[in-house]
């Protein structure tokens, strides 16, 4: 057959579809041009998968040789774009900058688009939306089966997709509404994409047609849906957008469709859905023009139906498998407000009264005229306080509200051995001996004044949903229960009279779960009794995979919950973990950011939201400040960031047995951050009676010590036009803080003021002499230089080479880090 499949003329109304408005939260944090996963020894094949019924969500199996294929357990994402919210015809690609991008059929009928949604590890989506891609043709009659292609040469997205227009086409021997054409878009960052032309118009209706890039041009593998042939053809093509010309005789017979294309060196394998049948089928070809049928030497899973294959790393692969073994639907409760619901919707009213009365408004342009305010920016170093019933066990970490229900864990092991069984003793249990009977906060100020913090987080509500202040909205919290004191109040009270900033942090997304593994044993957990602590208790990854999402009333609880510590106890900085990256709580993260922001600028207290990038998105750059959990930045970036960091590596809040950093590390870590532009927010967790523990203040005291010399170069500093030098990397993401960094003399990070450069040495030389290179005699002239702490003036010279500075003699233990204060010359 030679028929020409004309592609890519321009349909009769040309729409483009701008969708920057919703993305504007997604655009990827990660530099483009990373290389995408290839096939060798160590990566397996991903097939994209759906069964019956299609609204179940995505399904995935896995391959090593591309024959045998299984399938992992649970379903990753549940649809809910679309009118139809199913997910048919799963396609997926990985991007240059190593997102997964997924389209899918959202409906039969009706739906004038496809659904899209991008993750970087296939567990974690972000929020799905429908792309419309056919609404200016109003009588399309479907889209089906998109399929994504990354068109590497030209760095853009094809997205290709049958769809009929009635009597746009003669029908011949096929129904008026079922006579399909391909068309397609094109996008370089899914946020805008060129107007939807023709791709294929093979004069019969076609449906399924996946691009494969071969020798030096293009196959399309699609299928004939004429009623005679409903089979598997193939058109060849010099641009993945065609004209697509020569199509082959059929390759398959009747009833076959939803082929996708896998390469094994010169061989290549089309993969296609033998519908009649009730079986998948595999041919082999080398040329496009000759198939072998292997389908007998091919299994898969029954139920599978068709998608797309493409590679992941056998590393993603296991977590893929551990993530999908933890999925137990139907194992949470539904949430119950403590208040009646004519409470709540009056004081959801008032939130939104305030959110929406500027200077800002519920919308993520509106937040993005948020500005760091000028005293974050100064203040360089904080504390953070992981407190609460927690701290009584005093065993695992400030987790261990939630492992010690998990069967296996050493959490587990211990509480039944110490406690009893968890029908009898749970972490309600805990609480009662939750005393704080040395409770100083007036110390605790006084301690954090020595040491130099600028300002204080304390958690007012962790995962266990027990407030550590006065709340409206539970009886179980630290004013009622415990130690019957609002715990954040008299903090704030303290700390405000040292002159430290007060923040404060919630937790209380993660309580949607946080108790989930005790509706899998026998534990009180189970018990309604105790609901209105341990929450709905929903299984994690069943929420991840937007199967059992936080409820309307959760998610409102939420928000008001948010709103009243910002009223309470007016922090000025407000911190959440990273659970809110759920797709659920983008509209509730507008409203709060809106309300928070408005009362701020009421009060005339400038402040700032901390929220993550890990496992999701959450608030858009430019909307607060970045937290970096356990870890840095690699450079210097240009918005104010943070780290959250711990004394202890293995845990936040107190246990015994820590495993304590070291104070020089943390004063490290700290100028490290500094230099970059960021702040760093240091934990330490109290003991269940309210004394800190020795080590601790030692540290903090330590530390203190060190910029009570050395703080002219870290507070009010702002980067200098590089961040350091040096032969010694300090970790890059989050997560890369746990073991020390061990610098060198030739070590430096750098700060500035106006007119003066600060060289902080990261380990003392042990000679009498330091070179810094970045100030060699290309540099900024030099006046003079002193040595902080003793304000000492040193001998100095610059050359080629770098600036050669001689210090002085010590015999006294040397310090974790020493300043050059260079002022430069006019």
């Amino acid at each position: 057959m030679a028929t020409v499949c004309t592609a890519w003329r321009t349909c009769r109304t040309q729409v483009c579809l701008v969708l920057a408005a919703w993305t504007a939260a997604w655009v990827s944090p990660y530099p483009a041009g990373a290389e995408p996963a290839t096939r060798d020894a160590e990566n397996v094949l991903l097939f994209t998968s759906f069964e019956e019924p299609a609204d179940a969500g995505l399904r995935l199996l896995y391959s090593h040789d591309g024959l045998t294929w299984e399938r992992i357990p649970g379903t990753f994402l549940k649809p809910h774009a679309g009118d139809g919210r199913l997910m048919r015809d799963p396609s997926l690609v990985r991007g240059p900058d190593g997102w997964f991008h997924l389209v899918w059929t959202t409906a039969w009928r009706g739906d004038n688009g496809f659904g899209h949604a991008r993750s970087r590890d296939l567990v974690h989506w972000s929020p799905q939306r429908f792309v419309p891609v056919m609404e200016h043709e109003p009588t399309t009659v479907n889209v089906w089966a998109p399929e994504v292609f990354y068109d590497e040469p030209r760095e853009r997205f094809i997205i290709a997709w049958a769809s009929t227009i009635p009597g746009r086409y003669p029908d011949g021997l096929e129904e008026h509404k079922n006579n399909h054409r391909m068309y397609a878009t094109t996008t370089r960052d899914f946020e805008e994409f060129t107007p939807t032309e023709l791709f294929c118009e093979p004069d019969f209706s076609v449906i399924d047609a996946v691009i494969v890039p071969f020798d030096q041009d293009y196959r399309l593998v699609l299928k004939d849906n004429t009623r005679p042939v409903l089979g598997l053809r193939v058109a060849k093509g010099s641009s993945p957008l065609g004209p697509w010309t020569d199509i082959s005789e059929p390759i398959t017979r009747k009833f076959t469709e939803g082929p996708t294309v896998a390469r094994f060196g010169d061989e290549y394998r089309i993969y296609f859905d033998a519908y009649h049948d009730h079986r998948y089928g595999v041919l082999s070809t080398k040329d496009f023009e000759r198939f072998r049928d292997i389908t007998d030497q091919a299994h898969f899973p029954e139920g599978h139906k068709h998608g797309t294959i493409c590679n992941i790393t056998q590393e993603e692969l296991d977590y893929l498998k551990r993530v999908g073994g933890e999925m137990r639907p139907g194992v949470g409760s539904e949430f119950a407000p403590q208040l009646p619901q004519d409470e709540i919707n009056r004081r959801l009213a008032e939130v939104d009264k305030t959110a929406n009365g500027g200077p800002f408004i519920p919308t993520w342009e509106s937040l993005k005229g948020f500005q760091t305010p000028s005293w974050y920016a100064d203040a360089k170093l904080g504390v953070f306080i992981h407190w609460g019933p927690y701290s009584v066990p005093a065993f695992g970490s400030e987790w261990y509200p939630r492992n010690m229900y998990t069967t296996g864990s050493k959490e587990h092991q211990h509480h039944l051995a110490t406690y009893g069984p968890l029908t009898e003793f749970g972490y309600k249990d805990f609480i009662p001996q939750f005393k704080a009977e040395k409770f100083a906060p007036k110390e605790w100020a006084a301690l954090f004044k020595q040491a130099g913090v600028k300002y204080v987080v304390p958690v007012a509500e962790h995962h266990d949903g027990f407030p550590m202040y006065a709340s409206d909205y539970t009886t179980w919290d630290a004013s009622e229960r415990g130690p019957k004191r609002d715990v954040v109040a008299e903090l704030a009270d303290a700390f405000r009279d040292e002159g430290i900033v007060v923040g404060a942090s919630s937790h209380r997304a993660e309580n949607w779960w946080f108790f989930g593994q005790g509706k899998l044993i026998d534990s009180d957990v189970q018990s309604p009794e105790w609901a209105p602590l341990y929450g709905p208790a929903h299984n994690k990854r069943m929420s991840e995979s937007q199967a059992e999402p936080p409820s309307k009333a959760f998610l409102d609880d939420w928000l008001l919950r948010s709103c009243e510590i910002v009223d309470k106890h007016r922090p000025q900085v407000m911190y959440f973990d990273w659970w809110i990256c759920q797709p659920v709580f983008q509209p509730y993260l507008k409203r709060f950011a809106a309300y928070y922001y408005n009362r701020a600028d009421e009060w005339g207290q400038p402040a700032a939201i901390n929220f993550k990038e890990w496992e999701g998105y959450s608030f858009p750059r430019g909307t607060g400040v970045l937290d970096v959990e356990r870890g840095k930045f690699g450079g210097i970036q240009p918005e104010l960031w943070q780290t959250c960091t711990s004394v202890s590596r293995n845990s936040w809040g107190y246990i015994e047995g820590h495993d304590y950093k070291d104070a020089g590390q943390l004063v490290d870590d700290l100028i490290d951050i500094v230099s970059k532009n960021g702040v760093m927010l240091l934990n330490i967790g109290p003991k269940a009676d309210g004394t800190i523990p020795d080590e601790e203040q030692a540290m903090l005291r330590e530390i203190g010590a060190w910029l009570s010399a050395n703080g002219e170069a870290i507070y009010g500093a702002r980067p200098w036009t590089t961040f350091g030098e040096g032969p010694t990397a300090a970790g890059d993401g989050s997560f890369s803080d746990g073991a020390a960094t061990a610098f060198t003399d030739a070590d430096f990070r750098f700060t500035s003021k106006p007119g003066v450069v600060y060289a902080i040495g990261l380990a003392w030389p042990e000679g009498e002499s330091a070179l810094v290179k970045s100030l060699n005699t290309s540099a900024h002239p030099i006046d003079e230089i002193t040595l902080l702490g003793g304000e000492k003036l040193v001998e100095w010279r610059q050359d080629e080479t770098g600036l050669h500075v001689t210090l002085p003699r010590t015999s006294d233990k040397a310090p974790p880090a020493y300043t050059l204060r260079i002022t430069l010359a006019d």
